[in-house]
Protein backbone atom coordinates (compact mmCIF):
# COMPACT_ATOMS: atom_id res chain seq x y z
CA UNK A 1 0.00 0.00 0.00
CA UNK A 2 1.49 3.42 -0.93
CA UNK A 3 2.79 5.41 2.01
CA UNK A 4 3.83 9.08 1.94
CA UNK A 5 4.81 11.45 4.73
CA UNK A 6 4.99 15.10 3.70
CA UNK A 7 7.41 17.20 5.77
CA UNK A 8 7.25 20.95 5.57
CA UNK A 9 8.29 24.12 7.32
CA UNK A 10 9.31 27.64 6.40
CA UNK A 11 12.96 28.48 5.61
CA UNK A 12 15.10 28.65 8.74
CA UNK A 13 12.94 26.40 10.90
CA UNK A 14 15.41 23.48 10.80
CA UNK A 15 13.41 21.09 8.61
CA UNK A 16 16.37 19.78 6.60
CA UNK A 17 18.47 19.11 9.70
CA UNK A 18 15.63 17.35 11.54
CA UNK A 19 14.78 15.27 8.47
CA UNK A 20 18.38 14.20 7.86
CA UNK A 21 18.93 13.16 11.49
CA UNK A 22 15.57 11.36 11.77
CA UNK A 23 16.24 9.31 8.63
CA UNK A 24 19.52 8.11 10.16
CA UNK A 25 17.77 6.99 13.37
CA UNK A 26 14.49 5.51 12.18
CA UNK A 27 14.11 1.77 11.68
CA UNK A 28 11.80 2.53 8.77
CA UNK A 29 13.36 2.78 5.33
CA UNK A 30 11.96 5.93 3.73
CA UNK A 31 13.11 7.35 0.42
CA UNK A 32 13.63 11.10 0.77
CA UNK A 33 12.37 13.14 -2.17
CA UNK A 34 12.37 16.89 -2.67
CA UNK A 35 9.30 18.11 -4.56
CA UNK A 36 11.13 21.07 -6.14
CA UNK A 37 13.94 18.79 -7.33
CA UNK A 38 11.44 16.52 -9.06
CA UNK A 39 9.82 19.49 -10.80
CA UNK A 40 13.24 20.74 -11.92
CA UNK A 41 14.30 17.32 -13.23
CA UNK A 42 11.12 17.13 -15.32
CA UNK A 43 11.61 20.67 -16.65
CA UNK A 44 15.20 19.81 -17.70
CA UNK A 45 14.08 16.50 -19.24
CA UNK A 46 11.57 18.21 -21.54
CA UNK A 47 13.93 21.09 -22.35
CA UNK A 48 12.21 23.95 -20.54
CA UNK A 49 15.17 24.99 -18.38
CA UNK A 50 18.86 24.31 -17.84
CA UNK A 51 19.32 26.02 -14.47
CA UNK A 52 17.26 26.02 -11.27
CA UNK A 53 16.91 29.82 -11.31
CA UNK A 54 15.01 29.59 -14.62
CA UNK A 55 12.14 27.74 -12.90
CA UNK A 56 10.74 30.99 -11.47
CA UNK A 57 10.44 32.43 -14.98
CA UNK A 58 8.15 29.66 -16.24
CA UNK A 59 4.47 30.47 -16.66
CA UNK A 60 2.12 29.52 -13.85
CA UNK A 61 0.39 27.06 -16.19
CA UNK A 62 3.71 25.36 -16.99
CA UNK A 63 4.62 25.19 -13.30
CA UNK A 64 1.26 23.57 -12.52
CA UNK A 65 1.91 20.92 -15.18
CA UNK A 66 5.35 20.26 -13.68
CA UNK A 67 3.80 19.96 -10.20
CA UNK A 68 1.35 17.34 -11.45
CA UNK A 69 4.11 15.39 -13.25
CA UNK A 70 6.16 15.37 -10.04
CA UNK A 71 3.12 14.21 -8.07
CA UNK A 72 2.54 11.32 -10.49
CA UNK A 73 6.16 10.23 -10.11
CA UNK A 74 5.85 10.34 -6.30
CA UNK A 75 2.64 8.30 -6.38
CA UNK A 76 4.32 5.67 -8.59
CA UNK A 77 7.40 5.45 -6.34
CA UNK A 78 5.22 5.22 -3.22
CA UNK A 79 3.75 1.97 -4.54
CA UNK A 80 7.19 0.38 -4.10
CA UNK A 81 8.63 2.09 -1.00
CA UNK A 82 7.64 4.57 1.73
CA UNK A 83 8.32 8.18 0.72
CA UNK A 84 9.31 11.15 2.88
CA UNK A 85 8.50 14.19 0.76
CA UNK A 86 10.29 17.44 1.57
CA UNK A 87 8.26 20.38 0.28
CA UNK A 88 6.64 23.69 1.16
CA UNK A 89 2.99 24.06 2.20
CA UNK A 90 3.01 27.63 0.95
CA UNK A 91 5.49 29.61 -1.09
CA UNK A 92 5.92 33.33 -0.63
CA UNK A 93 5.94 35.16 -3.98
CA UNK A 94 6.08 38.89 -4.71
CA UNK A 95 2.33 38.83 -5.38
CA UNK A 96 1.24 36.68 -2.45
CA UNK A 97 1.39 33.14 -1.12
CA UNK A 98 1.06 30.15 -3.44
CA UNK A 99 -0.09 26.70 -2.32
CA UNK A 100 2.81 24.29 -2.66
CA UNK A 101 0.51 21.32 -3.31
CA UNK A 102 -2.65 22.32 -5.25
CA UNK A 103 -5.73 20.09 -5.07
CA UNK A 104 -4.94 17.82 -8.05
CA UNK A 105 -1.37 17.41 -6.77
CA UNK A 106 -2.31 16.55 -3.18
CA UNK A 107 -4.99 14.13 -4.39
CA UNK A 108 -2.42 12.42 -6.65
CA UNK A 109 0.19 12.13 -3.89
CA UNK A 110 -2.44 11.23 -1.25
CA UNK A 111 -0.13 11.50 1.77
CA UNK A 112 -0.78 9.66 5.03
CA UNK A 113 0.82 12.38 7.19
CA UNK A 114 1.57 16.07 6.85
CA UNK A 115 4.29 17.03 9.34
CA UNK A 116 4.91 20.73 9.96
CA UNK A 117 8.14 21.82 11.63
CA UNK A 118 7.67 25.09 13.53
CA UNK A 119 9.60 27.41 15.85
CA UNK A 120 9.04 30.80 17.41
CA UNK A 121 9.36 33.59 14.82
CA UNK A 122 12.22 35.12 16.82
CA UNK A 123 14.11 31.80 16.65
CA UNK A 124 13.59 31.48 12.89
CA UNK A 125 14.71 35.07 12.34
CA UNK A 126 17.84 34.46 14.42
CA UNK A 127 18.68 31.26 12.50
CA UNK A 128 18.26 33.03 9.18
CA UNK A 129 20.53 35.88 10.26
CA UNK A 130 23.23 33.42 11.42
CA UNK A 131 23.09 31.32 8.23
CA UNK A 132 25.44 33.23 5.94
CA UNK A 133 25.46 30.44 3.33
CA UNK A 134 21.87 31.16 2.27
CA UNK A 135 20.46 34.24 0.53
CA UNK A 136 17.02 34.51 2.10
CA UNK A 137 14.44 37.26 2.01
CA UNK A 138 14.47 39.50 5.05
CA UNK A 139 11.21 39.19 6.95
CA UNK A 140 9.92 40.52 10.24
CA UNK A 141 8.79 38.25 13.07
CA UNK A 142 5.18 39.16 12.19
CA UNK A 143 5.68 38.06 8.56
CA UNK A 144 7.27 34.81 9.73
CA UNK A 145 4.32 34.18 12.08
CA UNK A 146 1.87 34.85 9.24
CA UNK A 147 3.71 32.38 6.98
CA UNK A 148 3.58 29.65 9.67
CA UNK A 149 -0.14 30.35 10.22
CA UNK A 150 -0.75 29.99 6.48
CA UNK A 151 1.16 26.69 6.50
CA UNK A 152 -1.20 25.35 9.17
CA UNK A 153 -4.21 26.43 7.12
CA UNK A 154 -2.73 24.81 3.99
CA UNK A 155 -2.06 21.58 5.90
CA UNK A 156 -5.73 21.43 6.90
CA UNK A 157 -6.74 21.78 3.26
CA UNK A 158 -4.26 19.06 2.28
CA UNK A 159 -5.68 16.75 4.95
CA UNK A 160 -9.20 17.44 3.73
CA UNK A 161 -8.32 16.22 0.22
CA UNK A 162 -6.16 13.27 1.27
CA UNK A 163 -7.41 12.19 4.72
CA UNK A 164 -3.85 12.72 6.00
CA UNK A 165 -3.10 13.19 9.67
CA UNK A 166 -1.42 16.48 10.63
CA UNK A 167 1.45 16.59 13.13
CA UNK A 168 3.20 19.74 14.32
CA UNK A 169 6.73 19.33 15.66
CA UNK A 170 8.25 22.29 17.47
CA UNK A 171 11.97 22.97 17.08
CA UNK A 172 12.69 25.47 19.84
CA UNK A 173 16.11 26.59 20.99
CA UNK A 174 15.41 25.63 24.62
CA UNK A 175 13.64 22.36 23.76
CA UNK A 176 16.53 21.13 21.71
CA UNK A 177 16.92 19.67 18.29
CA UNK A 178 17.10 16.17 19.76
CA UNK A 179 13.47 16.21 20.93
CA UNK A 180 12.24 17.37 17.52
CA UNK A 181 14.24 14.62 15.80
CA UNK A 182 12.87 11.97 18.19
CA UNK A 183 9.30 13.12 17.52
CA UNK A 184 9.81 12.67 13.79
CA UNK A 185 11.47 9.27 14.30
CA UNK A 186 8.41 8.13 16.30
CA UNK A 187 6.09 9.24 13.50
CA UNK A 188 8.13 7.48 10.82
CA UNK A 189 8.42 4.25 12.84
CA UNK A 190 4.73 4.29 13.79
CA UNK A 191 3.64 5.20 10.29
CA UNK A 192 5.31 2.19 8.75
CA UNK A 193 4.01 -0.17 11.48
CA UNK A 194 0.47 1.10 10.91
CA UNK A 195 0.90 0.47 7.20
CA UNK A 196 1.92 -3.19 7.64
Amino acid sequence: MPFVVVITGIPGVGKSTITRLALKRTRAKFRLLNFGDLMFEEAVRIGLVRHRDEMRKLSLQTQKKLQLKAAQKIADLAKREPILLDTHCTIKTPLGYLLGLPRDVIETISPNFVVIIEAFPSEILGRRLRDLKRDRDVETEEQIKRHQDLNRAAAIVYAMYSNALIKIIENHEDKGLEEAVEELVKILDLAVREND
